[in-house]
């Protein structure tokens, strides 16, 4: 059946206030698929790392190893967290399907296989996946793995591993003539909501920092190592909290290049709504 348009489309493009559509998320966590296959030794190297097709009854491998495919599998939205817009956390599901000729083994040898297999490819997503940050959101996760279907006729196996993330949706909307502050909302993670990081190595890069893990950073601290000597904050280095890094101060007693021991405490993500307008503090509000 043929569906005519009215009129010929030209294509549409969505330009949000935060980078946070579903495209943007998507060619995020591709490129973090690619960017592991880019490490030596890596299995993903020998996939085809792409989105999911548009029909994805007419795929088939096109070549001898697998193919990772990263699809939008849906969102979950929490209450509202604002009175004067809608502010939601929502929890957004991708999923990484994984094709591969064979399971873990070729037919009748060795568990290791000619080549890899859909569980050493799982594993490899898993890697890469498990623990990545996209900005603007929570860390990901592992949802569900699961066994899809066997392809007898393209003599493949169909593996789905789902993956889940928080952000916060906000309404596009001109603030109301109210109090600034209307709800801050800390999300809590088994009831903790700071934890302490105990000082490790960390090297300062050819930029002079370095980059922590995590974000929502309080409590810095930098010493030597070994340890010995306490540096100065704003003297020695400075820290970019809300995105977890630190800068070496040029002239201070770190050498570029540096290895020192960093130890600070860190936040779960954190929403915080500013609403209103003049009322009652304006202009500064």
């Amino acid at each position: 059946m043929m569906v005519a348009l009215p009129q010929s489309w030209t294509g549409q493009t969505f330009d949000p206030p935060v980078a946070l559509d579903i495209a943007t998320l998507e060619g995020a966590i591709l490129a973090q698929l690619k960017n592991a296959a880019a490490q030596e030794g890596n299995v993903l190297a020998k996939m085809r790392l792409e989105h999911f097709p548009d029909r994805p009854d007419a795929f088939r491998l096109a070549n001898a190893m697998g193919a990772v495919l990263v699809r939008y599998h849906g969102t979950t939205y929490g209450p509202n967290l604002d009175t004067f817009a809608v502010v939601q956390e929502k929890k957004l599901t991708f999923e990484i399907a994984v094709i591969a000729r064979d399971l873990g083994w070729a037919y009748g040898g060795p568990a290791s296989g000619t080549a890899p297999g859909a569980y050493a490819i799982m594993e490899a997503v898993r890697a890469a996946l498990i623990g990545f940050r996209i900005q603007g959101c929570s860390r990901m996760y592992v949802v569900r793995e699961e066994f899809v279907s066997r392809d007898k006729q393209g003599g493949a196996w169909y593996y789905a591993i789902d993956f889940s993330f928080t952000t916060a949706s906000v309404e596009a909307s001109t603030p109301d003539d109210e109090p600034a502050f209307s709800r801050g909302v800390m999300l809590e993670r088994g009831g903790i909501t700071e934890k302490l990081v105990v000082p490790a190595a960390y090297t300062f890069n050819s930029d002079d920092q370095i980059t922590l893990p995590y974000s929502n950073l309080s409590g810095v601290t930098v010493t030597s190592d070994p340890a010995g000597t306490t540096y100065v904050l704003g003297t020695d280095y400075s820290v970019d909290q809300v995105n977890g890094i630190v800068t070496l101060i040029a002239g201070g007693p770190i050498a570029a290049e540096a290895t020192v021991l960093v130890g600070y405490s860190y936040a779960e993500q954190v929403i915080a709504i500013l609403s209103g307008g003049t009322a009652p503090t304006a202009p500064s509000n």
